[in-house]
């Protein structure tokens, strides 16, 4: 095996390539329709095409899917995945591309619909008949309470927490399955709810208004700094899979490494959440001065 290939010589598990290329498939079936229908209907009212550059619009949702899927075989990829089990820093950076990264830009090609359009016709029926109303009214009340603002919230720092654990952590380095399935599908999964409340994605919409969006964000940089913090300032190695491996292809001390990963989550991972803060900032104060103009026309407009 070398660092290009795993030991059965794909570059990319075949598991995570296969469902790649199927929900690449899926997604490009419907969202050509949507897309479609979405510059027609923006070019009839605005009359032009100037609807289809907008950052929400079936057109650029389909390049977030692209990148999302792209960075996630990335992620994958022999070279990163057998260099994150001998150095934390790579770790944590493959870690960052599922929490900050891969899940902002899937929530925000909104794939359920596309997706769905994309099955055959007679799969789509079948799935209709066999979703009783008993069953939609279950499903319905699970997403209405994992995505409360304040579950989302706390489900995210349970799954960031809980993993970096060290018994645990230990545990995924040391066992594929748990690592690939257990892990890694925990940080998507939590982080794709954080981020429902942050983007609007179809059928999905923020639960919150922009002050309560606000400070989602807020509380996911203060979590992430704290994490980092306890990480960069211990004062001995964490993790025993990084102090006993002895085939590091950089020399790194072991505590050296796990500073160098909470370092990197401390500045790159707050990145994404401080772009996101920015935006609702602005927004948050369009929103208080379109207010304020109306309330001082208002009294103008009673007067005439």
């Amino acid at each position: 095996m070398t660092i290009w290939v795993y030991a059965n010589g794909w570059p990319v598990p075949p598991t995570v390539l296969l469902g790649c290329v199927v929900a690449e498939v899926l997604y490009i079936r419907g969202w050509m329709s949507l897309v479609k229908a979405d510059v027609a209907s923006k070019a009839s009212r605005a009359g032009s095409r100037a609807g289809r550059y907008r950052w929400d619009s079936w057109f650029w949702r389909g390049v977030y899917f692209v990148i999302a899927l792209f960075l996630a075989l990335v992620g994958d990829s022999a070279p990163v995945d057998i260099l994150s089990g001998q150095l934390f820093w790579v770790h944590m950076i493959q870690h960052l591309l599922l929490l900050v990264v891969i899940a902002p830009l899937l929530v925000a090609a909104a794939p359920l619909q596309p997706l769905w359009l994309g099955f055959p016709g007679w799969m789509r029926r079948l799935a209709r008949a066999a979703a009783t109303p008993n069953i939609r009214r279950v499903v319905a009340g699970v997403e209405h309470w994992l995505r409360h603002p304040m579950i989302s919230c706390a489900l995210l720092l349970a799954g960031i927490w809980v993993w970096h654990w060290p018994t645990l952590y230990d545990l995924a380095l040391t066992n594929d399955t748990i690592h690939d399935w257990c892990e890694h599908l925990t940080f998507l999964l939590v982080s794709l709810i954080f981020w429902t409340q942050i983007i609007s994605s179809p059928p999905f919409v923020p639960r919150a208004n922009s002050l309560g969006q606000m400070m989602c964000v807020g509380f996911a940089i203060i979590q992430n700094v704290v994490l980092a913090a306890l990480l960069g300032f211990a004062q001995v190695p964490l993790y025993a899979p990084y102090v006993h491996l002895a085939t590091a292809p950089v020399i790194l001390a072991a505590l050296h490494d796990q500073q160098l990963g909470a370092g990197i989550m401390w500045t790159f991972g707050d990145v994404p959440f401080g772009l996101a803060l920015s935006i609702l900032f602005q927004r948050w104060l369009a929103e208080h001065s379109d207010d304020a103009s109306i309330a001082l026309q208002t009294p103008r407009a009673t007067e005439g």
